[in-house]
């Protein structure tokens, strides 16, 4: 097979490279027997070649490695092994092995690190950087010296500091005339240092100089003027100073009238300190004797502060029983009177309710009359209000014919505010049994807390005993809010707006105690009730209590169409207004009282008057309820002119003629016969009041459209015709009321 011949004489050759390059562990296990020194590799120079040709690996000389890096040439696994053990026979043998190498050009040196350079017997990699300790060692003495310097700027800082503060210490102890006085004092004595040293005897004088001329002599030295003045100068001054001390020490003995003299100075010190002495005692004399009547003073009204003491820790204690017992019964007070309020209130929105009704069932009635349509079976509810209401109007009618007032009646004036005797009965009686669990409240406490004369009369003793404490203590403002809890709880059915429980609260047993609070007959003066804390206590009573009672019942209870109510009503805030002074317009209690009137009126304007518009023709067919709303409407229109006087004419105004007899009532006379509109007309103006119809007034003003009217029904009447002579003569005089040039 040629193949197979062909695989037969295959044939390997192995190479022996004469110049092997081997790597660290080779090189080290090659040349392990070869561990020669330099001696002897010089010894056994001839033997070198004969090796390299018996084939045995040797290494280069160790001398030649310099040399090889200088030339360029890439040391190779050997040489690099020759310089390691080179190095290692050198520790060991102790010589000095340089930390840095001689600096050889950069570009020349290359390094190249085989396999084995991370071999643990190379040292080279322990060298130590010193770049980073020389670095920390230059950071900390920057340091240092940064510090020092500080603490230098520091030192110089207190030290500029301190003598700056004594400067200022000694700028504010000496003024300017004692800077003055130590220079000049600084001059003379350098002026007679120089007089000393200059001349040794002194020619003296018979005068004395002043200290000004020692001045200008001292000045006139220091600049240069002649010796001589100087000179003389300098003995005047020496000769007085030497006399000056002559005299306070005389050398000699005193004589006696120098012994005499300072006897009588001494004698006349000790004199005045006696007179002083004496001035003293007398003087602490006279304060013990007023002490001691102090203190008897204070004996003597020591009872009398003891009782004051006593009397003031009864009243106070007594003002906190007091307080805490109003506090305790306050909340069932307020649940009475919602109790109570809320009976009120339901009795009358049921005859509010019931009026409205009947109307909207009378409308419907005339409305299904009018269509011609067949008609529905009547509602048993309807049928029943319907023969209540005929029933209430044949009652009415009955009273009047009785009275004799069916002539001068129309129908829709009346209140229709009957009630059956069952409900009324009911009625009173939950009104009874709230009043009855009024008079309940305070069965658990004394008189002298639930009865106004009783805590008045506490209050009265200490008004009469310390009227500044008094005064001092606000007690004339504190007294409504005490007894106001007491009021409340006593009015807690009261409703003066319906014929119920209407009794007039000025003669009740509170309102007298309250007139007499604080009255002195024998010294009452208009200064003394000028200066009286009490004299509006009152008037504060029925600013803080009444009106808001008033108000509330106002809102929920009355009702605008009821005459009898308005008018009791107009009577009593009238009243109010007139006896009590402080109910001004500034008073806010009845502001609100006069805005709820005035709301509830433009409520009752809103829904309850209604006045139905026909036809002419069908205006007989349905006169009957035409008639009564629009009477009703004119009822409304005179309670609303009941409060002219009361309330600000221009809120009234606008309610009756802007909203009432513009909106309703003149819609009504429109369609109205001219007889009719004729009568309706004189109703109108003669109900509203003369103050409105002055000529030029505001009133005159929005009634053009009235006043138009009027003008049409005149055309339409001729006074040929008889009966309209007399209608023309009535329309000429409503004319003439109303300031139209007839």
């Amino acid at each position: 097979n040629p193949h197979r011949r062909l695989c037969g004489k295959l044939v390997v050759k192995k190479s022996d490279p004469t110049n092997q390059i081997l790597n660290g562990r080779a090189a080290l296990c090659a040349g392990r027997d070869d561990m020669t020194d330099e001696d002897e590799d010089e010894e056994d120079g001839g033997d070198e070649a004969e090796g390299e040709d018996g084939g045995h690996h040797r290494f280069a000389k160790p001398d030649n490695f310099k040399m090889y890096l200088e030339n360029g040439v890439i040391p190779d696994a050997a040489m690099i092994h020759a310089a390691r053990k080179r190095r290692q026979k050198a520790r060991e043998q102790g010589d000095f092995i340089p930390v840095e190498e001689p600096k050889e050009d950069k570009s020349k040196k290359r390094v190249v690190r085989e396999d084995g350079a991370g071999d643990g017997s190379d040292e080279d990699d322990d060298r130590i950087d010193m770049a980073a300790i020389t670095g920390a060692k230059e950071r900390e003495e920057r340091r240092e010296q940064f510090y020092s310097v500080q603490r230098e700027d520091s030192a110089e800082d207190s030290d500029y500091e301190a003598k700056e503060w004594e400067n200022q210490q000694i700028r504010k102890g000496v003024t300017g005339a004692q800077l003055v006085s130590a220079h000049q004092e600084s001059v003379i004595s350098q002026y007679l240092i120089q007089g000393f040293t200059g001349q040794q005897q002194y020619d003296q004088e018979d005068h004395t100089l002043s200290t000004a001329a020692l001045l200008e002599q001292a000045y006139a030295r220091t600049t240069g003027l002649s010796k001589a003045n100087t000179r003389a100068a300098s003995n005047t001054l020496i000769s007085r100073v030497a006399t000056a001390g002559k005299q306070e020490k005389p050398a000699g003995p005193r004589m006696p009238k120098e012994i005499l003299k300072q006897l009588s100075e001494r004698l006349a010190t000790t004199k005045e300190l006696n007179y002083k002495h004496i001035t003293d005692i007398e003087r602490i004399t006279q304060e013990v004797k007023v002490l001691k009547l102090d203190h008897l003073a204070s004996e003597q009204k020591a009872p009398a502060a003891a009782a004051r003491y006593r009397f003031y820790q009864e009243i106070k204690c007594y003002c906190a029983d007091l307080v805490e017992c109003l506090d305790e019964k306050m909340p069932q007070i307020v649940a009475l009177e919602q109790r109570a309020l809320a009976l009120m209130s339901r009795y009358s929105s049921m005859l509010i309710e019931r009026r409205r009704q009947d109307v909207r069932d009378q409308a419907k009635e005339m409305a299904d009359a009018g269509k011609n349509v067949k008609r529905q079976p009547d509602d048993p509810e309807r049928i029943r209000r319907a023969a209540e209401r005929e029933g209430r109007r044949t009652r009415r009618r009955r009273d009047r014919e009785k009275n004799e007032q069916s002539t001068s009646h129309l129908d829709g004036m009346s209140s229709d505010d009957e009630v059956a005797d069952i409900e009324v009965s009911k009625y009173q009686a939950a009104l009874k049994e709230v009043a009855a669990e009024a008079t309940q409240v305070f069965d658990d406490a004394g008189g002298e807390f639930c009865d106004v004369q009783e805590i008045l009369d506490k209050f009265q003793n200490w008004r009469a005993t310390e009227m500044d404490a008094y005064k001092d203590a606000y007690v004339s403002l504190c007294l409504p809010k005490v007894l106001g809890p007491l009021i409340r709880l006593r009015h807690v059915v009261w409703n003066p707006v319906s014929g119920q429980d209407g009794f007039d609260f000025e003669r009740e047993h509170w309102y007298r105690s309250a007139m007499m609070y604080g009255y002195a007959s024998s010294a009452e003066t208009e200064t003394s009730l000028a200066e009286d804390p009490d004299v509006r206590l009152v008037p504060t009573l029925i600013e803080k209590i009444i009106l808001p009672k008033l108000t509330v019942l106002i809102e929920q209870v009355w009702d605008p169409l009821s005459t009898t109510q308005t008018l009791k009503l107009v009577r009593l805030i009238n009243r109010l207004c007139r006896d009590y002074p402080s109910l001004r317009r500034t008073c806010k209690q009845l502001r609100t009282l006069f805005q709820a009137i005035l709301d509830k009126l433009k409520l009752a304007i809103d829904n309850d008057v209604f006045i139905p518009v026909f036809p002419k023709q069908m205006q007989e067919a349905k006169s009957s309820f035409f008639q009564r709303q629009f009477s009703s409407g004119l009822k409304l229109l005179r309670n609303i002119t009941c409060w002219q006087g009361v309330i600000a004419d221009g809120p009234l105004t606008e309610l009756a003629i802007g909203s009432l007899l513009n909106r309703y009532l003149l819609n009504g006379m429109r369609v109205c016969t001219p007889t009719d509109a004729i009568n309706k007309a004189s109703m109108v103006v003669y109900t509203l009041p003369r103050v409105w119809l002055t000529a030029g007034s505001a009133v005159m003003v929005n009634m053009v459209q009235f006043v138009a009217m009027l003008r049409h029904v005149e055309n339409q009447l001729d006074a040929s015709i008889g009966g309209h002579q007399e209608l023309l003569e009535k329309l000429k005089k409503i004319l003439i009321s109303l300031h139209i040039v007839v």
